[in-house]
């Protein structure tokens, strides 16, 4: 698929659920008594769940909450392994060398046990809010690894070109050659990098939700919607259960097609 073509659904997927999320006299939260489980209507287009919120809604924000999360992590870890990445290239070769164990000992490390093991340590009265910002913040924080050898590689390439060597004897200090030169021409590895990373932070919070241990109720998210196909009674109920991961799965698709093609 076309990079212009995969942004152009991308964007209107986001702004179709934008208009749903936003829309006056619609929410989340509100839980209609009188319609638990009830089938699409005029009044609930996919549904209610078992608490009889509106299905429409709650999916529309959790596309909208896990994209937003997922990016802003994403742009996170990719200025981390930038900033690592080059500040290992640009240093005496036992700098660079420990600044490069610490990221493969990153790489080692079992991310999704540490996510699981960091999130169940948070207090039960935790907000949904800050439960999902402290959510892709250590997704963040342990996603930065693999881009930053990446970075290093490529800097260190970078270092002994002939416009770096000229704008080192005009006198320009390395966080202005940095700056003006060297994150330019890094700029073809670190966007496809930050737009690989938000499907995989994507599904690591489908993950950890599916496990109980993401985004706290009533904040919708993927791993919680998802719990519902473990219901037998329900999928029998209904088939608008299945448009979760439906949904899912076309935004990962779409994502990784627009990442790949850049």
């Amino acid at each position: 698929m076309k990079p212009r073509l995969a942004a152009a659904i991308l964007f209107l997927l986001m702004l179709a659920a934008s208009l749903i999320v936003f829309k006056p006299g619609r929410s989340y939260a509100v839980q209609d008594r009188d319609a638990i489980m009830a089938s699409s209507s005029p009044q609930h287009w996919t549904g209610t769940d078992q608490l009889g919120r509106d299905r429409t809604v709650r999916i529309s924000a959790a596309l909208l909450i896990s994209f937003a999360g997922a990016t802003a992590a994403s742009a996170v870890a990719t200025a981390i392994a930038a900033a690592v990445g080059t500040l290992a290239a640009f240093s005496p070769k036992v700098v660079a060398f420990l600044l490069m164990l610490a990221s493969d000992l990153f790489l080692t490390l079992p991310w999704l046990f540490l996510l699981m093991l960091v999130r169940s340590g948070l207090p039960l009265t935790t907000s949904p809010m800050h439960s999902a910002a402290i959510t892709f913040i250590i997704l963040a924080f342990l996603g930065w690894s693999a881009c930053a050898r990446t970075v290093y590689s490529g800097a260190t390439n970078l270092r002994a070109s002939e416009w770096m060597m000229q704008g080192r004897a005009s006198g320009l200090r390395p966080v202005q050659l940095t700056r003006l030169h060297l994150l330019p021409h890094l700029r073809t590895l670190l966007l496809p990098q930050f737009l690989l990373c938000i499907p995989a932070f994507i599904v690591a919070e489908a993950n950890l939700g599916t496990l109980g241990l993401g985004i706290a109720e009533p904040l919708p998210s993927w791993g919680t919607m998802l719990l519902e196909l473990d219901n037998s009674a329900l999928l029998a109920r209904s088939s608008w259960v299945y448009l979760p991961i439906a949904l899912l799965v076309a935004v990962l698709l779409l994502l990784e097609s627009f990442a790949v093609e850049v």
